[in-house]
């Protein structure tokens, strides 16, 4: 039962990343760019070649970097997480999506141990995000009293987990916000890889993220070439950046990272996610 319950969560929540990049190479991408609001502006070429670009590049699963630490019999370690109350101290629309993203992978992470508490406690801090960032949705009004309502329904919470990025995801597609579509993405799959590698550090037999990590480099692959068309962009350059020295850490990694690769990319993960939160 427990595995049946991981995999359905994670691909009933992050099988809507695929879901609103694949939406989303269908959607127009004009929009106009202001001094305030630098994010939004479209990605340069033909809509057409940009459906082509979106479509060519699926989106990393999340799923497959996390459910490997419930599965495990490793406890929750809630220090991991972003602490929620950081919600209200992000500025920047740049650094609102990243966590939005991040706090995407955060509340998986606790709903899959069904930590009560964190559950409610990401969903509140989502949803500070959400509101800072206009994504006015009909969840947005009820969601609270949805969740509480709820809270030792197992299916139920999954299906209004899922039913909360829905609303998110059509907002930013229905708005044709390209950029922030790629950047919610970062910020949850970093986190995953951030989360994941810090239990393989801790971990007494940590062969089997080993192994999951080492799998990881197709991901991050999709993840630096999603972002390329718009690396120059100041909102995008420095992930784009640091994403790319990530994957020359990857360059040597066989079927199973090292313990010494470990230790480099841990590094390098752990410093890019600070930056973001």
């Amino acid at each position: 039962m427990k595995k049946v319950f991981t995999r359905s969560l994670y691909f009933a929540v992050f099988g809507i990343f695929a879901a609103m990049l694949f939406l989303l190479s269908g959607c127009k991408t004009k929009q106009s760019k202001t001094e305030s609001d630098p994010i939004f502006e479209a990605i340069p070429g033909t809509k057409e070649e940009i459906i082509q670009e979106l479509s060519g590049y699926p989106i990393p699963n999340s799923y497959e970097v996390t459910k490997l630490i419930y599965e495990s019999g490793a406890p929750f370690i809630l220090s991991l997480a972003n602490p929620p109350e950081k919600a209200e101290n992000y500025i920047t629309e740049k650094d609102k999506i990243l966590n939005l993203g991040v706090y995407a992978t955060d509340l998986v992470y606790a709903t899959t141990y069904m930590m009560k508490q964190a559950t409610l406690n990401y969903l509140e801090a989502s949803k500070t995000l959400i509101d800072d960032l206009g994504i006015s949705t009909t969840f947005n009004l009820t969601y609270a009293e949805r969740i509480e309502n709820n809270m030792n329904d197992r299916d139920s919470l999954i299906m209004i987990v899922s039913e909360s990025f829905s609303d998110t995801w059509n907002h930013l597609v229905e708005n044709q916000q390209d950029i922030l579509a790629r950047l919610v993405v970062c910020g949850s799959w970093i986190e995953g890889i951030y989360i994941t590698s810090n239990v393989a550090l801790k971990a007494k037999d940590n062969s089997e993220f080993l192994e999951m990590l080492a799998k990881q480099s197709n991901s991050l692959d999709r993840m630096v070439s999603m972002l390329e068309p718009v690396k120059d962009e100041d909102e995008v350059s420095n992930i784009y950046k640091a994403l790319f020295e990530l994957q020359d850490l990857y360059t040597n990694v066989g079927e199973a990272l090292t313990s010494a690769q470990l230790d480099e990319i841990a590094a390098k993960v752990n410093s890019l996610r600070a930056e973001i939160i």
